[in-house]
């Protein structure tokens, strides 16, 4: 390790300035452990440690507040002392037939292997990313935390794979019993083994200069096996006090705060479903930051912020910050696409109306579909609440991907009928000057020919429908809608009529908010 190496882990190591502020007003991002070695090859004559703080950097320029660093899946992303490392097995001379990358189909082993080579040539490099990252965000003025999975089952299909640690392959026994499907391996909690794992990585994350830890219970929620979730609720809890200990004592030591925040799903109800009480742990004064959000498929434009932060008004300084996923699904089983900035700005709004303090990112990757520039200003907008006011929106009807394990849910969409009623959120209502379009998306029952329908938005009769020439579906239809319907109203509920009282199957909704040209 070169001196210079030595002392930028020293200085990481030393006690840092508090945050300017808190709550945090603003912008939270999420980096995940693998998007950022997956798509850089660190090595022989690549400073791996410039491409960190230029990473970091992107992100100061693009206003982010907070920065979830994390660290774990099922094994670290740094050189653990607690937890295997991605790289711990791999033979960096050997074959792509190696034992350790055998398990994985053979399409998938080359860049598993790069991303899995590069964390192991920052590691040689003499960089400890995690204390690298943060030491970059006290420099260009971003709050740095560590984030942790609490439960990921990526790859759960393939228990040999390289992906796994030595304690999943070893202890299915652990595993939650009776559970089917994608979740079937994720770890129960109601096992003291499976809690002292993750302490101890906590234990860890702590003695690197962050100012808050962030437990990742989104993925996954299923922390205990099926119909224990009652159960397993005061289990939890009651580990959660020693984590909160832990927390406690470092801030002591430090002498600045060092909180700690979960990430739930985005209903209260959902969470308690789960085991998870995050109202419960801010009443307690066990958790700082409480994160609602969907969990993979899609974007939500209709998250309960209002109803969470009223639960947790009470309990003062505890931070609330909507989550916004990168994906955009109208319902289940239609294609999914990477949300338009127009979409997240809608969402973003909507949780800036809901009375959150921040709005919070998970997978808006830099290295993403969207072009660098477009990439630092929807960043740039979706942190401020009178950016996104003023930003061009796609309101639209989504539905939730994550819910209780006996919660009877039905999607708004696809929606069947002569007669059809949606409501979604389009808050703040558009100024007198902008304009506004409903855009619905139909299909054809028993190959009935399509027959746009009628609609009104708030009770106003929409103008004429046309096909939209642009989405190259005759079924997507979009209608001028009087800007004065939206006027003082921060929901827009929807009236749908087929012509001639033949059903129709509606599988899309948006409002769409557009400012003058000159905005």
């Amino acid at each position: 390790m070169t001196l210079l190496a030595l002392a930028m882990l020293a200085a990481a190591g030393e006690p840092g300035p508090p945050p300017a502020e808190w709550p945090v007003h603003g912008l939270v991002q999420n980096e995940d452990c693998t998007n950022f070695f997956y798509f850089r090859r660190i090595g022989a004559g690549v400073d791996g440690g410039a491409l960190v703080d230029r990473y970091v950097d992107t992100l100061a320029d693009a206003g982010v507040k907070v920065l979830m660093c994390n660290t774990n899946a099922r094994r670290t992303n740094y050189r653990s002392r607690v937890w295997e490392a991605f790289w711990d097995g791999l033979d960096p001379e050997g074959p792509d037939d190696q034992p350790f990358l055998k398990p994985m189909a053979p399409a998938e082993v080359a860049r598993y292997r790069q991303m899995v080579e590069s964390m192991r040539a920052l590691h040689q490099q003499g960089v400890d990313y995690p204390a690298r990252v943060a030491a970059r965000c006290r420099q260009r003025g971003i709050s740095p935390w560590i984030s942790l999975r609490m439960n990921d089952v990526h790859n759960n299909d393939v228990l040999d794979h390289p992906f796994h640690g030595r304690f999943w392959v070893q202890n299915p026994s652990f595993f939650r019993q009776g559970a089917t499907g994608y979740f079937a391996n994720a770890l129960d909690y109601a096992h003291p083994e499976v809690r002292d794992l993750y302490r101890r990585l906590i234990e860890e994350s702590l003695t690197y200069d962050v100012d808050g830890i962030e437990l990742d219970f989104m993925r996954e929620p299923h922390v205990f096996s099926p119909g224990q979730e009652a159960a397993g609720l005061p289990v939890l809890t009651e580990w959660l006090r020693e984590i909160r200990r832990l927390v406690r004592d470092t801030a002591a030591k430090r002498g600045r705060p060092v909180r700690l925040g979960v990430r739930v799903p985005s209903r209260p109800e959902t969470a308690r479903a789960y085991g998870l009480d995050p109202v419960g742990w801010a009443q307690e004064g066990l958790v700082d930051l409480v994160v609602p959000t969907p969990r993979w498929a899609t974007l939500e434009f209709d998250m309960p912020l209002a109803q969470w932060r009223r639960l947790l008004q009470p309990y003062r300084g505890v931070m609330l910050a909507g989550g916004l996923e990168i994906l955009y699904q109208p319902h289940p089983g239609a294609p999914r696409t990477t949300v338009a900035p127009e979409h997240a700005f809608a969402a973003a709004a909507a949780v800036y109306a809901g009375g959150a303090d921040a709005v919070y990112l998970f997978n808006y990757f830099q290295d993403s579909s969207w072009a660098p520039e477009t990439y630092q200003k929807t960043l740039r907008t979706l942190g401020s609440r009178q950016g996104v006011a003023g930003a061009p929106r796609w309101h639209a009807l989504t539905y939730r991907d994550i819910t209780g394990p006996d919660e009877a849910y039905r999607p708004p969409l696809p929606a069947t009928g002569a007669s059809l009623r949606f409501d979604l959120p389009v808050c703040p209502p558009p100024p007198p000057d902008w304009q506004a379009q409903l855009l619905l998306e139909i299909e054809a029952i028993d190959g009935a020919p399509l027959q746009p329908p009628s609609a009104r938005v708030n009770g106003q009769v929409c103008a004429a429908s046309q096909t939209d020439p642009e989405s190259g579906s005759p079924g997507r239809v979009t209608y001028p809608v009087p800007v004065a319907a939206l006027a003082q109203r921060e929901r827009a509920q929807i009236l749908v009529t087929a012509r001639g009282g033949r059903p129709i199957r509606v599988v899309r909704v948006e409002v769409r908010l557009q400012p003058p040209a000159s905005s």
